[in-house]
């Protein structure tokens, strides 16, 4: 008995091609630092210039479902998982451009994989470089929560400590969550060790500055958007998973001070944090540039980065001079950072978190959340309160503040993809009648 001859892999239809490659886009988008609805919004647009009907779209942090139908009724539909990844802002910028260039050039469909593997090959920093800048924005973070020249050394230790520990956890595939957990516990550890030898001050303020790699802060800003903007799914699912890798975070920092500081250092003092207004600008203008490269913002764009950061930090110190409270004060500077990023974006053409996340480093609570949980390891019910409450109110005025401009501009785009779509529907029928 022969064995059946093998059969030839069945060519693509034009329908599944571009609903593979809208897939596809989507999960590099993602992968890269983009929002839901700018995916979603990039999908319809290039969906509806090649002519595809009842579009479904099902798309989350971690999942992405689309479906169609042709001009002749068939139907298609593709859908991918999309793994945790880190953020790459050059590249999210490429893929963006490359959506708007096959919105208006509409190439041939089997281009378009080709196409997207041409956008996603760029040139990155290397290692040596995203560490230095790491440390880089470590002490312009380290000088803003009050550190002097004797935190900076433990906190360039503790730096590359956490540096190589994320890359070992990420190409073992560990849990993000059980990850932060033991991250900040060695680092927590070691800032304790070095201190207890006399290398470094306050530690305090090497434990807060520090965790300001871990923190999952840009996922934070993101789940709130999307929790306000339409996408209430995805946004809990996220908003819930910040929660509990925040969570982990906290309870490695708790561990290393239950088991080292009540032998060695006391702990419980709070520091203050810097108040010199030209030098606070400056080093927001460096943090937010070395977050920039963290982030592979290419060079010559980091000066946007750090513009943004300055622009932050003068309304915080602006506002701050009229005695607004926490919410007031965190809410205008949001609102600055977003409004600047969406003003960028419409100019530069460029997805809105290419300048809002650089923008917001001035604005993440580390030193409150750290206070929180001092307060509760020394049994402090005052302090677990104050500094509980004021770090609640911070995230609640960043989500206010990012809110009320990233509203502004979804109805925006919303508006513009409206008038886009009607004015390809009015064109293809002027095409039919001629």
């Amino acid at each position: 008995m022969s064995l059946p001859a093998k059969t030839e892999k069945r060519k693509q239809s034009n329908l599944e091609e571009v609903l593979e490659f809208c897939a596809l886009l989507g999960r590099s988008m993602i992968l890269n630092g983009a929002n839901v609805e700018r995916v979603q919004l990039a999908t319809e647009r290039i969906c509806h210039s090649y002519g595809v009907q009842d579009l479904s779209l099902y798309i989350l942090s971690t999942y992405i479902s689309i479906g169609g139908r042709d001009s002749e009724g068939r139907y298609a539909q593709r859908q991918v998982n999309i793994p945790p990844a880190g953020i790459n802002l050059n590249r999210l910028k490429r893929l963006n451009r490359l959506s708007y260039t096959i919105t208006s050039a509409r190439p041939a469909p089997e281009r378009l994989k080709k196409m997207l593997a041409e956008a996603e090959k760029i040139s990155d920093y290397p290692d040596w470089a995203i560490l230095l800048a790491q440390m880089g924005g470590m002490v312009s973070l380290c000088l803003i929560f009050g550190g002097t020249w004797r935190e900076i050394p433990p906190v360039l230790i503790v730096t590359a400590l956490i540096h190589y520990l994320l890359l070992g956890f990420e190409k073992l595939a560990i849990d993000r969550i059980i990850a932060n957990s033991i991250v900040m516990f060695i680092a927590a550890s070691c800032a304790l060790g070095l201190t207890m030898t006399g290398i470094g001050g306050a530690v305090p303020v090497i434990i807060i500055t520090v965790s300001m790699l871990v923190i999952p802060g840009i996922p934070l800003v993101n789940s709130v958007r999307n929790l306000l903007c339409g996408n209430e799914q995805n946004g809990i699912l996220q908003l819930f998973k910040v929660t509990i890798e925040t969570l982990a975070l906290g309870m490695g920092i708790y561990i290393a001070v239950a088991l080292f500081v009540r032998n060695s250092v006391d702990d419980s003092a709070v520091v203050e944090t810097l108040q010199n207004p030209w030098l606070l600008i400056l080093v927001s203008f460096t943090a937010s540039v070395s977050f920039g490269v963290v982030f592979r913002i290419p060079p010559k764009d980091l000066i946007w980065a750090g513009i943004g950061g300055v622009i932050t930090r003068i309304v915080l110190i602006l506002i701050g001079f009229t005695g607004a409270n926490r919410l007031v004060l965190t809410t205008s500077g949001a609102l600055a950072a977003s409004l600047y990023a969406e003003f960028m974006a419409t100019v530069r053409k460029d997805p809105s978190t290419y300048f809002v996340y650089p923008s917001i480093v001035p604005l993440i609570p580390g030193d409150l959340f750290y206070y929180s949980l001092i307060g509760i390891y020394i049994t402090d019910r005052a302090m677990f309160e104050w500094y509980g409450v004021n770090c609640l109110l911070t995230l609640l005025g960043m989500s206010i503040g990012f809110v009320l401009s990233f509203t502004i501009a979804h109805y925006i785009r919303k508006f513009r993809h409206k008038r886009f779509v009607l004015k390809s529907f009015v064109k293809e029928d002027e095409n039919e009648s001629v």
